[in-house]
């Protein structure tokens, strides 16, 4: 079986927050509810300014919305970073290959994770990552500069060409 990629990454702090961002702040359902809250509270604000009148409890909600949503990213991160030094008492590494029939992570605390192509839910790419959830929920990490075998861009292609669509 050839090895076709390989990936490695620590998942620090740096990693985890970029994830988390993309989680909490640009997925493509979220987006969409954050404009639909702002939309509500400028509409809200101009029903003020123009009838003098409002409905008090979006100038409550909708600050209390956004404020929710920075605080569960930031709980995430802190979650994750002291899970990771409690558990281990290091940042966990982890080693990534890509074969035709499967994609395995290897972490430093021993776990080993396979991953079929037809359980890959979807692919998501942000500035530095490459994220692919499986129907069970994992999500398989690839930093784009950090390929040892292949490049990021190759990939991708090589993803796309297996059916999988990468957004």
């Amino acid at each position: 079986m050839e090895v076709l990629f390989t990936n490695s990454y620590t998942r620090d702090e740096k990693l985890i927050k970029e994830i988390y961002r993309y989680e909490y702040f640009r997925r493509k359902l979220l987006i969409i509810f954050d404009i639909v809250v702002i939309l509500s509270l400028l509409s809200n604000i101009l029903i003020l300014v123009v009838e003098k009148k409002c409905y008090w409890g979006v100038f409550i909600l909708a600050p209390l919305y956004f404020l929710y949503k920075f605080f569960c990213y930031w709980r995430q991160v802190r979650i994750i970073i002291k899970r990771d030094q409690e558990v281990h008492g290091k940042e966990i590494s982890v080693e990534t290959i890509v074969t035709n029939e499967y994609i395995q992570n290897t972490a430093s605390t021993g776990t080993v994770n396979k991953l079929e192509y037809e359980n890959i839910r979807n692919v998501v790419q942000t500035n530095n990552l490459i994220l692919l959830r499986s129907k069970a929920n994992l999500v398989y990490i690839f930093q784009k500069d950090a390929f040892t075998i292949g490049n990021a861009e190759d990939f991708i292609k090589f993803l796309k060409d297996k059916g999988i669509k990468v957004k």
